[in-house]
This record gives structure tokens, sequence and C-alpha cells, in this order.
């Protein structure tokens, strides 16, 4: 027998060989990931306060709770899991849990900036205990000051810049107060707390810098978020 024909033939019987370990690893895998459900965790943050425009998320803060609810998935369909008994865990500490308790509500522990670690078990579900974890952020409220000028320079006087607060424990901006300096004057719009309208001077220079600083707090003065923008007056951009 030749050398090509033995190299050959060992070619096509490794082929075969790995081919069968391939098939049978896949089978293997499609009836383990068929037999395990997937967790689908929501959660969702009550009184904390975010923009109309803000797409994102309420994330949790002082004095705000969570609300989280579970679904079971298996081959596209949501399993029927009211007779499991489930139990919701927040950073290995019992917030609830019983037969078909599929959602739960709870406040975040600790202090912020962290993340707490939200663990449900379903133990004993087929036979399998069964458990998932996620990370919630959870955060300090926010200040921020939007000033829409390119480079953060302006040529308009007199000019508005606003105040936009983030995660504060409330469910609408009436219910805070906001303070503003501008280089260390006090000053706010008449009609609106959350904008500050500022004045130059006749006769002031391009290249002077304004410093707009912001302080929000809730009207229970227990929580405050500032922020500050400096920003370059230009005669003529």
């Amino acid at each position: 027998m030749s050398t090509r024909l033995i190299v050959k033939k060992g070619i096509l019987f490794g082929f075969f060989i790995f081919s069968a370990f391939l098939f049978f690893s896949l089978k293997s895998a499609k009836a383990q990931t068929a037999s395990s459900p997937q967790f689908l965790i929501t959660w969702k943050a009550s009184n904390s306060y975010i923009p109309s425009f803000y797409q994102g998320k309420a994330l949790p803060t002082p004095g705000s709770k969570i609300t989280a609810s579970l679904e079971l998935i298996s081959n596209g369909r949501i399993l029927d899991i009211s007779s499991q008994n489930i139990y919701w865990y927040e950073d290995e500490v019992l917030v609830g849990g019983g037969m078909g308790v599929q959602q739960v509500t709870f406040p975040p522990f600790g202090a912020p900036p962290s993340s707490l670690i939200l663990e449900v078990d379903l133990p004993q579900y087929n036979g399998v205990d069964l458990s998932h974890s996620i990370n919630i952020p959870f955060v300090e409220p926010m200040a921020v000051i939007a000033a829409p000028y390119p480079d953060q320079e302006f040529s308009s006087n007199p000019l508005a810049v606003e105040g936009i607060p983030f995660f504060f424990n409330t469910t609408s901006s009436d219910n805070l107060l906001f303070n503003w300096t501008v280089n260390g004057q006090t000053g706010s719009s008449a009609e609106n707390p959350q904008v500050a309208d500022i004045t130059l001077p006749q006769g002031t220079q391009s290249g002077t810098n304004i410093d707009v600083s912001l302080s929000i707090k809730g009207l229970t003065g227990s929580t405050v978020a500032t922020a500050d923008q400096n920003l370059t007056f230009q005669n003529q951009l």
C-alpha cells in the first residue's frame, strides 16, 4: 500500500471521528439547552426622576424602591411557574418569596454609588435547583447644566442655561429647589427656576470666562447634587 493511500485513509478516518464527535457534542448541547430554561428578569425603580427626553432607565437612588419580575422561558415559550417556590435575595439577604412569587418590591440596601446583586432561586424545579443573578446599579442624584454652545463658547447676550436633574427621589422636578450662581453671584430665571438667565455688562471683552454653578436639592434638603460649567464669551463667532 502506498504512503499516499495510507495518509488519505488516515485523513478520512480522522474526519469521520471528528464528525461523529461534533454530531454527538451538538446533540448533547442541544439537549442540555432545551432542558435548562432561561431566566428573564426585568426591573424598574420607582420615585427616581428622569426628564421626559431621557431614553435610558430610571436608576434606583436613596429613597426609591425596586420592583423586579421573573419569567422562565424554554424553547421560546413562557413556562407556568405559579406553583413553584421562588425566593428573591438582595446581596444574599432574603427580600421576598414563596409559591408563585414572580414579582417583588424592595428598597436598595447600602449607599451609592455601587451596584447591588439581585438573585432569584427556584429550588427543586423539575428536581434541579435553579438560580440566576443580575447586577443593578445604585446611584446618587445628578445635576446637569445644559449649555448648548460648541466648545463652551458663546456670543449671545443675554444667554440662558438650563439645569436638568436625574435620579432624584421624586416624580416631578417641581418638587426640587434650583440654586444658581454666576461668577459667584446668585441668579436665576424669574419664570422658571430651572433656567439661569445671564446678562453680561456692556463692553464685556472677548475671552471673558463665565463660571456657572448649580445646586439641586429636594424640598427636605437631604439630597443635594451639584454641577459646574465654564463658558467663554467671544464677541464674534
